[in-house]
């Protein structure tokens, strides 16, 4: 089983799997996530942590904060750097 500090330091693993979580994500796959697609997944994370939902200024914000292109979907650029942070944090936890 591979763990979180190894794929924070091996770039191929890393892209590997940050590809493979964006694809579970894009559910289209149209190579970009959606806004639908962005609040299903943070309802599914949430609902993992016993948060409740979003709602969908939530979802707009967090859209927002990651799609630095102003495009309204988040491209796989803009999710590696997103999934980098989230990484990271497992990791010092």
């Amino acid at each position: 089983m591979t763990c979180v500090k190894e794929v924070l330091a091996k770039k191929a693993l890393f892209n590997q799997v940050a590809k493979q979580t964006f694809d579970a994500v894009d559910a289209d796959g149209s190579g970009q996530i959606s806004e639908d697609e962005l609040y299903i997944i943070l309802c599914s994370i949430c609902n993992d942590v016993g948060f409740d939902k979003p709602s969908d200024d939530d979802t707009k914000k967090i859209l927002k904060m990651i799609d630095v292109d102003d495009s309204g979907s988040i491209s796989f650029k803009e999710f590696k750097k997103l999934f980098k942070k989230l990484l990271k944090i497992v990791n010092d936890s």
